[in-house]
């Protein structure tokens, strides 16, 4: 009974689960782009990611800026692509060189900057004044860093009232941070400058379209965050942020103030949502530090800042971290990540499998005292205590332990939800093909047949489970026994959209405990 109970609450872990996949990551899945304002230039607008903005910005729908004919200025790294465009001289594409947008071979490089119809505020100088319209002067055309170089790019500008402005971006060779510095000359009286992020560029930076989108920050060590979605509906100010930006399921761009005067603010403007960092300038200038890249835990913490705080492996992660890192050294040997999820489900049932073993004894003893159980429960149906009395010592006669097949499958289900964080969260499977139509272990499995997407992976993995539970000693009334067997279709309708990672892992674990069932029984006979 008391197994019976514990896979029960195993059942309404996965239910939960299940529930925040399509309840709760649903929230944050890409949301229709807004229709997109007449724009009285043939040229595509500049992206708002990122920008700068002073406090307080005017209304975003009155920034769009005329075209510009100074062509962008290029920059090139080890990690990225990036395009700096002379009007605003904002970050208008920043593509990764180590990640693609999707599984194809032909796929370009992930750009994570999010094209819009709008321009955010760049460098608010007075009410209603800003640097959008500013045609800037680079001091070159483009830079090429690579390992430990590193450069900039100057942008020298003068806006309508003669207010002399100069940004400066500094880049190095390799990694994903870099710096931009901003100067306003002739006014004492620009009381803080900020920096505008808008969330990661929605299509293909997710897996199957779920991109997680939030808001993000980091105050005193504490996190806050906050569905990209909702800052349409309501905004949140932050005092003395260490950082803030936005987070996908796989990427991150997050601005890091130099001082502790800042103050983030998670809002919208016109129908974007925006987070936009303000500081005061210190020594005739407002730097930031801007991280845009992957939420690879190796490369988050080398950074630091408590940035590695975006990657939310659960209350488990100190096995999902483990089962991580074992994950990488299998690969290393194998080369196959869902080669290396097979080997890591056989290393751990082979861990546990002596108390597998005494699991499966246990139940087998249980199963022949049955007719025992249920003459005592028909003999003492209205005495509880005489009942449990009478039962433990049943189980002393026959010495039976109801409670030992309680740990191995207690053991389990923090590596399930262990593993699953680490499948979820981490971009090592993005796009890590297994074989046949399985290509991308972090998304669900379908092949395709006559246009339909069939899950196979998931449904063997049903199949697998309920040969399992037909194998296994038949204990309780008749009526829990079925309950039993339907659970099998509710794990499979629960899988239908985990990643294919974690569907092969727990179908692994089927097979391995339904060979293991077998030997037991056989061994018995």
């Amino acid at each position: 009974m008391e197994q019976r109970n514990l896979l029960l609450a195993f059942a309404l872990s996965l239910l939960a689960l299940w529930a925040y996949e399509q309840f709760v990551l649903s929230r944050y899945r890409r949301a229709p782009a807004p229709p997109t304002p007449a724009v009285e230039t043939a040229e595509k607008p500049p992206a708002p990611s990122p920008s700068v903005s002073a406090e307080p910005p005017p209304p975003l729908g009155e920034l769009a800026a005329p075209s510009s004919d100074l062509p962008p200025v290029t920059v090139e790294t080890d990690a990225y692509r990036a395009a700096l465009t002379p009007l605003g001289a904002r970050l208008v594409s920043l593509e990764l060189k180590r990640f693609k947008r999707d599984v194809s071979p032909e796929s370009p490089p992930l750009d994570l900057v999010q094209l819009g119809p709008v321009l955010p505020a760049t460098l608010a100088l007075k009410p209603g004044m800003s640097d959008a319209r500013v045609a800037y002067t680079p001091d070159r055309s483009e830079l090429v860093l690579q390992g430990g170089q590193t450069g900039e790019v100057v942008f020298v500008g003068e806006d309508a009232s003669g207010l002399k402005l100069e940004k400066t971006y500094h880049f190095g060779g390799d990694g994903y941070l870099f710096e931009v510095a901003l100067r306003v000359a002739g006014d004492a009286g620009v009381p803080s400058v900020g920096l505008v992020l808008t969330p990661v560029r929605p299509d293909h930076a997710a897996s199957r379209g779920v991109g997680g989108d939030m808001a993000i920050a980091v105050v005193a060590q504490s996190l806050h965050e906050k569905a990209a979605t909702d800052l349409l509906k309501h905004e949140t100010t932050i005092e003395g942020p260490e950082w803030a930006g936005f987070a996908a399921q796989y990427f991150l761009t997050v601005a890091m103030p130099s001082g502790n005067t800042a103050r983030a603010q998670m809002t919208a403007a016109d129908g974007v949502p925006i987070v936009r960092i303000d500081q005061k300038p210190a020594d005739g200038a407002t730097r930031f530090k801007v991280f845009a890249g992957p939420k690879s835990r190796e490369v988050l913490v080398s950074v630091g800042n408590d940035l590695d705080r975006t990657l939310n492996f659960g209350y488990f992660w100190f096995i999902a971290v483990p089962l991580l890192y074992a994950l990488r050294m299998l690969h290393g040997l194998t080369h196959n990540y869902g080669v290396a999820i097979i080997v890591l489900t056989a290393l751990v049932k082979l861990a546990t499998t002596p108390l597998t073993q005494s699991t499966f004894r246990n139940m087998r003893e249980m199963q022949k005292i049955q007719p025992q159980m249920s003459k005592l429960r028909e003999r003492f149906k209205n005495d509880q205590v005489a009942l449990q009395k009478e039962m433990m010592e049943l189980y002393r006669r026959h010495r039976v332990n109801p409670f030992s097949g309680c740990l191995p499958m207690a053991l389990q289900i923090p590596i399930f939800i262990g593993l699953y964080n680490a499948l979820s969260h981490a971009i090592e499977l993005r796009h890590a093909p297994f074989m046949l139509w399985i290509n991308d272990l972090s998304a669900p499995d379908r092949l395709t047949v006559a246009g339909y997407g069939i899950p196979v992976l998931t449904i063997l993995m049903g199949a697998t489970m309920f040969v399992q539970q037909w194998m296994s000693p038949q204990q309780g009334d008749p009526t829990q026994q079925r309950m039993m067997m339907f659970m099998p279709l509710m794990f499979t309708f629960m899988f239908l959209n985990f990643p294919s990672g974690l569907v092969l892992y727990w179908l692994v674990n089927n097979v391995l405990t339904i060979g293991q069932q077998y030997f037991i029984m056989r061994s018995a006979t």
